[in-house]
């Protein structure tokens, strides 16, 4: 009987032990391992691309703004770099009035969806010197 007992105990240190790991490998969800912690400063630093209505396109690479069309995604990737749809509803009227197309500027943002180009949502915007 205490040798029962103790497989079991055992077994069961095992199995909680086991459920308590994760794995980072390719066969394990490590989709929030380079992922900043929500503490975590999130900044991109680019171009402005275009204005719309609500939102605003940020590119790592200066382009025109006819080229922010974006219908050949490999060409605009070539062109553009880095892009990123930054949603503008959290930022203030009287800084959204301040932005223009081919300012180069620092934004903070929220965590970007993994598209291309990016979306996610700009909490603050800083004009940046273009040297």
């Amino acid at each position: 009987m205490l040798r029962i007992i103790g497989v079991f105990m055992i077994l069961v240190l095992v199995i909680t032990t086991a459920c308590g790991t994760q794995s980072s490998g390719d066969g394990g969800n490590s989709e929030d391992f380079d992922q900043p912690q929500p503490d975590e400063h999130r900044t991109f630093t680019g171009y402005i691309a275009k204005l719309e209505d609500d939102r605003m396109l940020v590119t790592e690479n200066k382009i025109e703004e006819e080229e922010a069309n974006h219908e050949d995604l490999d060409d605009f990737g070539e062109k553009a770099g880095s892009a990123v749809y930054f949603s503008m509803d959290e930022l203030d009227g009287s800084l959204i009035e301040t932005l223009s197309v081919g300012d180069f500027i620092e934004v903070d943002h929220e965590a970007i969806a993994e598209s291309y180009p990016g979306q996610s949502s700009a909490l603050d915007v800083r004009h940046l010197d273009d040297d």
